[in-house]
C-alpha cells in the first residue's frame, strides 16, 4: 500500500478524479488529505513533491505523477480491474474529448466562478497583510494573479457572464449526451463520466437552477447512478482529518 499513495484535496474538482479513477479501479492506496483551506498545498514538504504547490499527485514506486487527466489514464492503464476507458478506438477518442473539455472549459468555469464568490471574503477574513503573505507563496504566477484579481473583485462582468455560459452549455451538452445511453461513452461508465462527475455531483446544490430535476432530469439520473456504484460512494466519502 505505501508503495501507492495519492495526495488530495477531498472529494471535489480534479482530486476527486484521480480518487475515482483508484477506487473504481480497485487500486490498494495510502490518501494523503492537504488540507487546502489552510494552504497545505503550499507548505515547503509538499512542493518538494509537487513544485506547482497542486493537487492531486499520485507517488508510485518513488515515481511523481501530476495532472488529474493524466493519472487517471495512467492508473488505468497500469492497474488490474475493470477498464474505465473504452476498448474501441472511436470510443476512446469520444471520452478524451470530453476529458478535455473539462480541463479547458468545465474546470476554470466552476474555479473562476468560486474564486469570484469567496477570494473577497476569504482576504477581509485573513487581513490583508495576511493574505498578500498567502499569495506570495503560490508558486504559480498565474494562479497567483488570478487569487489576487478574484480577491480585489477585478475579475470583469463580460468574464463572469462567460463562465456562467459555459456552465450552462456544459450541463446542457451532458443533458444531451445521455439521451443516447446511460453514460457519456457506450453502456459502462468511463473516464468521461468520472471526469464530468467529479465537477458536476455538487451541482444540484451549488448551482441548482442549472441542475434540477426539470433541466436536467437525465444528468440527476446519471449522478444518482454513478452514485449506486461501490467506488464512487468510496471516493466522495474519502476521509478528511480534521474537518467537521
Amino acid at each position: 500500500m505505501a508503495d501507492i499513495a495519492l495526495y488530495h484535496g477531498g472529494p471535489a474538482s480534479n482530486g476527486l478524479k484521480a480518487l475515482l479513477a483508484l477506487h473504481e479501479k480497485g487500486v490498494e492506496f495510502e490518501p494523503r488529505f492537504l488540507d487546502l483551506r489552510s494552504f497545505q498545498q503550499h507548505d515547503p514538504a509538499y512542493l518538494a513533491i509537487n513544485p506547482a504547490g497542486q493537487v492531486p499527485t499520485l507517488l508510485h514506486g518513488g515515481r511523481v505523477l501530476t495532472e488529474s487527466t493524466v493519472i487517471a489514464e495512467y492508473v488505468d492503464a497500469v492497474f488490474e480491474g475493470p477498464a474505465l476507458r473504452p476498448a474501441d478506438e472511436w470510443d476512446r477518442a469520444q471520452m478524451r474529448i470530453w476529458t478535455k473539455y473539462v480541463d479547458e472549459v468545465f474546470r476554470p468555469a466552476l474555479s473562476f466562478l468560486a474564486w469570484h464568490a469567496m477570494m473577497p471574503g476569504l482576504r477581509a477574513q485573513m487581513g490583508e497583510d495576511n493574505f498578500e503573505e498567502r499569495l506570495r507563496h503560490i508558486p504559480l504566477a498565474e494562479k497567483r494573479d488570478k487569487w489576487e484579481l478574484a480577491a480585489k473583485g477585478g475579475f470583469t462582468a463580460r468574464e463572469v457572464a462567460t463562465w456562467r455560459r459555459d456552465l450552462e452549455d456544459v450541463t446542457g451538452r451532458i443533458e444531451n449526451a445521455l439521451g443516447s445511453g446511460p453514460f457519456l461513452v457506450g453502456s459502462e461508465p468511463t473516464l468521461a463520466d468520472y471526469a464530468c462527475f467529479a465537477m458536476g455531483y455538487r451541482m444540484p446544490q451549488g448551482h441548482p437552477h442549472l441542475v434540477n430535476p426539470d433541466r436536467t432530469p437525465r444528468m440527476i439520473a446519471w449522478i444518482e447512478r454513478l452514485m449506486e456504484r461501490p467506488g464512487v460512494r468510496k471516493a466522495v466519502n474519502v476521509p478528511t482529518p480534521g474537518r467537521g
